[in-house]
């Protein structure tokens, strides 16, 4: 299994959480904790002596003070340095990826991250000002993002737009070509030696992402697309993919299992000590163990053996066996094919789960 013989292993830790609840998050709600870097450093060291414990554990470690919003911990600097300490050599990471929300409140953090150095930072929109708000579910959202773009420019660091098309915001988006125009991105980026990037993305249909299905993109949408804006987008509308009726003729012949992969394997610990693998949404039958209650130990042994039902599903139900039961040939809603796999995975996770109770 890919679990086995890996050259590094991520630990991911939330020890503050996030400020937001975004409809779109792969990664669902959790409660935000309140772990300082005592803590963080008890886990790492839990999970370093269980590497050395495991056969076949995983020799190089990465250690991330953060799961679902990077640098949200009021320390995050001093956070940071643990991580590089605590980390094996060379194999801490930065991610173009960073606080929104600390961006728009702490003048000091932009000027920080470009330091490190960081090119580029990721910045999330529904569509114009209340359909970004109602998409991260916090008043003030659409207003962050804007103030993070400038702080970002300020630092040196090109912002990243990516925009979640839904059925909500398809009447905004003349709106939101203007925006741009208005901001001058483009022109911008280019004064201080950056490219904008502006890119259309798809929800992964898991975690909360799963809710927003009655709001998923159909074949039929695509005209309310301006073809400015499709042009802008660094890859079009690829990103959105394919009806899933064009789809399922494919995924209904495929013996091989789903074979969900981690870009980055992860082991994700979330505020109350429960363990999830980066495969795929935090959910019941994903979970390898409670950090408190089972030890790393046996958290990397399950780990590594791939049992928890959501990995066993994995490596063995045929994706043709999920398209039948969960698909439905006649739908126009526009699915990548990994995206569509992540559903069938939630659907039948959710029907496991329910059958068990």
């Amino acid at each position: 299994m890919e679990n086995k013989n890996q050259s590094c292993l991520g630990i991911m830790v939330d020890l503050a959480g996030c400020p937001n609840r975004c409809r779109h998050c792969w990664l669902g709600e959790h409660r935000n904790g309140c772990m300082g870097a005592q803590e963080f450093i008890k886990i790492a060291i839990q999970f370093k002596r269980a590497c050395e414990a495991v056969e076949n554990g995983c020799r190089e470690l990465s250690f991330f003070s953060w799961w679902r919003e990077p640098d949200f911990h009021r320390d995050y600097r001093e956070l940071w340095r643990l991580e590089q300490e605590l980390s094996s050599p060379g194999r801490a990471q930065r991610f173009e990826l960073l606080s929104t929300w600390r961006l728009a409140r702490d003048e000091r953090y932009a000027p920080w991250a470009a330091a490190l150095p960081t090119q580029a930072c990721q910045v999330t929109f529904f569509g114009m000002e209340q359909s970004t708000d109602w998409g991260m579910r916090r008043r003030g959202a659409f207003r962050d993002q804007l103030t993070a773009t400038e702080r970002c420019l300020d630092a040196g660091i090109a912002p990243r737009w990516q925009l979640f098309l839904t059925k909500r915001c398809l009447a905004e988006l003349d709106d939101f070509l203007r925006l741009m125009d208005r901001l001058r991105l483009p022109q911008r980026c280019e004064a201080i030696g950056r490219r904008f990037e502006f890119f259309i993305g798809g929800m992964t249909p898991e975690g909360s992402g799963y809710e927003l299905e009655p709001l998923r993109i159909e074949r039929q949408d695509l005209k309310c697309v301006p073809r400015e804006l499709v042009d802008r987008s660094r890859d079009g509308l690829r990103l959105l993919g394919r009806p899933e009726q064009e789809w399922m003729a494919e995924l209904s012949q495929e013996e091989a299992p789903p074979g969900m992969r981690a870009a980055l394997p992860c082991l994700a610990v979330d505020a109350d000590g429960d363990v999830y693998p980066n495969l795929a949404e935090p959910a019941p039958w994903w979970r390898l163990g409670n950090l408190y209650t089972d030890g790393a130990e046996k958290i990397l042994q399950v780990y590594q053996a791939g049992v928890t039902p959501g990995m066993r599903a994995n490596a063995t139900v045929p994706r043709s066996t999920l398209a039948r039961r969960y698909g439905d040939a006649r739908s126009s809603k526009l699915y990548d094919k990994d995206d569509l796999i992540c559903r069938f995975m939630h659907q039948w996770g959710a029907h496991e789960m329910a059958e068990k109770t």
